[in-house]
């Protein structure tokens, strides 16, 4: 993933939360983790992060594209 797919998706992520100013963020060997954002994101934003290379990870192929209440993923 580039530098530039994961600041994108941060900044996607930063609208959709009560406070803008900072979230939670965590970082596990090569994956970061942006934690579930306070309001759910627009079908379009959902598609946008995906197609920027984010996921949510524990999601089954037949269940939704999208759990408001989880994290998303990125490879680093």
């Amino acid at each position: 993933m580039r530098t530039k797919d994961i600041i994108e998706g941060l900044t996607i992520l930063q609208g959709y939360r009560d406070k803008p100013d900072g979230f939670d963020v965590g970082a596990e060997h090569d994956v970061l983790y942006a934690f579930a954002t306070d309001r759910p994101l627009s079908a379009e934003d959902v598609a946008r992060m995906i197609a920027l290379g984010w996921h949510q990870e524990g999601r089954s192929d037949d269940g939704p594209e999208y759990d408001p209440e989880e994290s998303w993923a990125a490879y680093v």
